[in-house]
């Protein structure tokens, strides 16, 4: 037991130049090793000096384009090699025993309800060794103090490394009972005398009077809106026969197909804006880019 206690001793003495030792040996680069243990090159130097001095023998051959192994080096990385990476192995399984990993998605409460929700259970399908969590506020890339994984915003293009999920095709909606009760709605130009419904707040996409100008049209001063803060609201609205919404095509869609929303006029509006998908930062986990790629899959279907 003493013998134990005493290596043990000797071992938490340099516990921390073994692994910048392990680790420079590795990368054959102090500079790569540093980033890696993100430390500073100076310090990992250091503790590489100050191990090579305990022990008394040089462990690295320096050169203009790294350090290589002496021969004692060498032999010191043979013997400690197996042993530390079962050992960081082991503890690392232990730490993350009871924790998958976590992925957070920010999206806008309309991507939120009627595309990613409907799609939730096959996605934990396909991706079961995470937790997910949705955070949906009205401006999901603005939002202090939170660094999500993925990001899935409204508007134009131009930030690279983005994925295009949905483009902006909208068309106005109403009720199958509203439609009958308001049979002389034969084009865009008749919606202006109606009821509308519309999502409070500016946004980076189409509202009545842009969709209006998009004909050609000129709204009149006074629209008869209803507004809500959100999109959920919004469409039970109109499901509900109180007046016309505009629909996103990819959004609003299974509820055409169930026939509990029509298309008031034929028209569509369209232009470049659309829902863009992004990584949260560039360290990204494996789990965050397998839920990436997954909803950048699911919205080609």
């Amino acid at each position: 037991m003493a013998d134990i206690s005493k290596n043990y001793s000797y071992l938490r003495r340099h516990a921390g130049g073994i692994i910048a030792f392990a680790m420079v040996a590795r990368h054959g680069q102090v500079s790569s090793a540093a980033d890696a243990l993100h430390m500073s090159q100076p310090g990992l130097s250091q503790r590489v000096r100050l191990l090579e001095e305990a022990l008394g023998t040089q462990l690295f051959e320096r050169g203009p384009r790294g350090v290589r192994l002496s021969p004692s080096g060498a032999d010191l990385m043979a013997r400690i090699e197996p042993h530390l990476g079962a050992l960081a192995g082991a503890f690392a399984d232990f730490t993350l025993r009871d924790h998958a990993p976590k992925v957070l998605i920010a999206v806008d409460y309309a991507f939120a309800s009627f595309w990613l929700m409907p799609r939730l259970a096959k996605l934990r399908e396909t991706i079961e060794a995470a937790d997910i969590s949705v955070l949906a506020s009205q401006n999901p890339g603005a939002m202090a103090g939170v660094t999500p994984d993925l990001v899935v915003r409204m508007g134009r293009p131009g930030q690279g490394g983005e994925t295009k999920l949905i483009g902006e095709k909208v068309c106005a909606v109403c009720s199958p009972r509203f439609l009958r009760n308001h049979p002389a709605i034969t084009g865009p130009s008749d919606l202006s005398a109606m009821p509308l419904l519309s999502l409070s707040g500016v946004g980076n996409w189409f509202d009545w009077d842009g969709w209006f100008r998009h004909f050609g049209i000129v709204p009149p001063d006074r629209l008869m809106k209803t507004s809500f803060n959100t999109y959920d609201l919004v469409m039970q609205a109109a499901v509900d026969g109180h007046g016309v919404a505009l629909g996103w095509h990819g959004l609003v869609d299974p509820m055409l197909d169930r026939g509990d929303l029509v298309r008031a006029v034929p028209d569509m509006a369209e232009s470049d804006r659309g829902y863009f998908l992004r990584l949260g930062n560039a360290q990204a986990s494996e789990a965050a880019r397998s839920v990436h790629d997954w909803m950048a899959q699911a919205a080609q279907i």
